[in-house]
């Protein structure tokens, strides 16, 4: 009796249920989607690339430690309201771009994949992937600040992942 009943307790235990697909995206209109049906992905180094007819090509390098459709919408306050006109060298451009009254559209992208792990540095992987992209990207079509190389993470004080 005691080896049946070991032996359907190990049945159940090891039986894995199939895992559900991770969500995406959950943009209504998946056309519109800004990364192509892949929103919802988490701790994300991005590429923002503004172009337009007689506007010089430009890009930002970025990160979000959480999913990206967040900080897409912090960003497109930015790009709204004058009044957060100044929150990242992107949304100075763009609001330079309005000012001329030109017409122009942005590109995103995802560069890479990370987590936001502490390193012994005490900067997590995330923060450190996005230093090597700005430190590898064409400097004159770049919009990041070199200080921000030497910025603090943001992440110390959030749960490692």
């Amino acid at each position: 009796m005691q080896a049946i009943i070991k032996s359907h307790n190990n049945r159940i235990i090891t039986t894995t249920t199939p895992a559900i697909p991770k969500k995406m995206c959950n943009c209504r209109d998946k056309d519109s989607c800004p990364l192509r049906g892949k929103c919802l992905t988490t701790a994300l180094v991005y590429k923002a690339t503004v172009s337009g007819c007689g506007v010089e090509p430009k890009t930002y390098i970025g990160i979000s430690g959480g999913p990206f459709k967040q900080r897409y919408y912090n960003h497109r306050k930015s790009f709204n309201h004058q009044k957060h006109a100044k929150d990242t060298e992107l949304s100075k451009y763009i609001w330079a771009l309005k000012e001329e009254e030109k017409s122009f559209e942005i590109k995103w992208e995802i560069l890479k994949t990370s987590n936001t792990k502490q390193r012994a540095s005490s900067q997590c992987n995330l923060c450190v992937e996005e230093k090597v992209e700005i430190t590898l990207a064409n400097n004159m079509n770049l919009l990041n600040r070199r200080t921000e190389l030497l910025s603090k993470c943001r992440h110390s004080s959030k749960p490692k992942r």
